[in-house]
C-alpha cells in the first residue's frame, strides 16, 4: 500500500521520491504496493535530478491514464481528490482543506449513485435524474443536491483533462430552484436560548454562549466551534476567516472587547467539563474535545426544542435557529446602528456580499435628498 503524503510536493499520487546521502531516487508505487519503476541518480547532480523528475511524472501519469481509460466514476472520483491532495498548498487551483472536507461528504453521495458507472457511459439526464431523486427524498436537499451536481462536474470537467472524455456530460444541467435563508434573529429569541441554556447548563450552556458570540463577533459557525484559549487576548479575539478567495492569504481580525462579549467568554470559560483538566477549545463538548458536526446538531436540537416547550408557556412564538443565522444578525444590528466597521467586522471585502446575503433588516430609514 502507498502511504500518504505528509506534505504536498507537487508529484502525482503514488510517485515518491526520496533524497539519500549518496542516490537520489524517485518511483512509482502500484496499488499492490510493488514498485512499478524507480530512477536513481547522484544526490549531487542537480540537472540529472531535474530530469528524472520529469520524467517520472510524465510515466506516472501515462499509468494513471492507462487505468482511468476506461474506469469508473468512483475511479475518477479518487483521482480527482489525490491530485486535490498532491497540489501544494500555495497553489491556486488547490482547495482549503474545509472544503475539501466538506467536498468529500458530498462525494459520497455521488459515489452511491454513480460510482458504479463507467465514467464514458455518463448522460445530462443521469444529472436531472439525480437532482430529481433529492426533490422526493425524506428531507428536502434541493440546495445540497445543487452542490454535489456541481462538484461532479468538476469531477467530470477533470477527467476531460485526463482524456477520458471529449465532453463534459453535465455542461448545461440546469440547477433545482431554491429559497434563499432569510430567517432573522429576534433579541426576544436569543435571549430565550440565553436564559434555557444557564437553567439546562451543561452542553446546553456551551450551544447558548456561542451563539451568543457568533452574534457578538459575526462570526461563521466553524470559526466559533473552532475558537480556542489561544486566540483569546488583552485587546479582544483574533479571529481567522475560515473562507478564502483563491490566491488570497488568509484574512485574520481583531474584535475588541465589550462589556456583553468579555462576561459571555468569562461565562464560557468557567463551565465545568468533568474530567477534564482543561480545554483549548472553548465551546468544546464536555469531555473537552471540538465537537462534530453531529454532536453539535444533537446539542442545539436539544436546545432549541427546549426554548419552543418555554416559549409555547409563556404564550411567546419562537422560531428555532442555528449558528449560520447569528452571523447576519450581528451584520443586521451594526448597520441599524450605522456602524462604519462593518465590512471589518464581518472579515467580508466585498460590500455587494455583504448586504445581499448578510443585511436582514426588514425596515430601511434614510434622510431626504433636501
Amino acid at each position: 500500500m502507498s502511504r500518504h503524503r505528509k506534505w504536498p510536493d507537487g508529484l502525482p499520487h503514488r510517485l515518491y521520491e526520496r533524497f539519500g546521502i549518496r542516490t537520489y531516487s524517485i518511483g512509482y508505487k502500484g496499488p499492490d504496493g510493488t514498485w512499478r519503476f524507480r530512477l536513481k541518480c547522484s544526490v549531487t547532480d542537480a540537472i540529472a535530478i531535474a530530469r528524472l523528475r520529469l520524467a517520472a511524472t510524465l510515466r506516472a501519469r501515462g499509468i494513471a491514464h492507462d487505468r482511468l481509460r476506461n474506469g469508473s466514476v468512483a475511479d475518477l472520483i479518487d483521482a480527482w481528490f489525490d491530485r486535490q491532495q498532491s497540489l501544494p498548498r500555495d497553489c491556486p487551483s488547490r482547495r482549503a482543506d474545509t472544503t475539501l472536507a466538506e467536498n468529500k461528504r458530498e462525494a459520497e453521495n455521488l459515489r452511491s449513485a454513480f460510482g458504479h458507472v463507467p465514467v464514458a457511459a455518463l448522460r445530462r439526464c443521469d444529472a436531472y435524474l439525480y437532482l430529481d431523486q433529492s426533490l422526493i427524498a425524506k428531507r428536502h436537499r434541493a440546495a445540497k443536491a445543487n452542490k454535489e451536481i456541481s462538484l461532479m462536474h468538476t469531477i467530470l470537467e477533470y477527467g476531460v483533462r485526463l482524456g477520458m472524455l471529449d465532453a463534459n456530460p453535465f455542461d448545461g444541467v440546469t440547477r433545482l430552484p431554491t429559497a434563499a435563508r432569510d430567517i432573522y434573529v429576534a433579541d426576544e429569541a436569543l435571549s430565550l436560548t440565553t436564559e434555557i441554556g444557564r437553567r439546562l447548563g451543561g452542553s446546553s450552556l456551551v450551544v447558548a454562549l456561542a451563539l451568543r458570540t457568533a452574534f457578538l463577533c459575526l462570526r461563521r459557525s466553524s470559526e466559533v466551534r473552532g475558537l480556542t484559549r489561544a486566540q483569546i487576548g488583552e485587546a479582544g479575539i483574533q479571529w481567522t476567516a475560515t473562507k478564502r478567495r483563491n490566491g488570497h492569504g488568509c484574512r485574520s481580525g481583531l474584535i475588541l472587547w465589550s462589556d456583553e462579549l468579555r462576561a459571555t467568554i468569562d461565562e464560557a470559560l468557567a463551565i465545568e467539563r468533568p474530567f477534564v483538566a482543561s480545554s483549548s477549545f472553548v465551546f468544546g463538548n464536555l469531555k473537552g474535545q471540538r465537537y462534530t458536526r453531529g454532536g453539535w446538531k444533537c446539542a442545539l436540537f436539544k436546545l432549541m426544542q427546549a426554548c419552543a416547550v418555554e416559549a409555547a408557556q409563556r404564550g411567546t412564538s419562537f422560531t428555532p435557529f442555528s449558528l449560520q443565522d447569528c452571523r447576519p444578525k450581528g451584520v443586521t444590528a451594526k448597520l441599524e446602528r450605522g456602524d462604519r466597521d462593518v465590512l471589518e467586522a464581518a472579515m467580508q471585502t466585498s460590500e455587494r456580499m455583504l448586504r445581499q446575503v448578510y443585511d436582514r433588516r426588514r425596515v430601511l430609514i434614510a434622510t431626504p435628498a433636501m
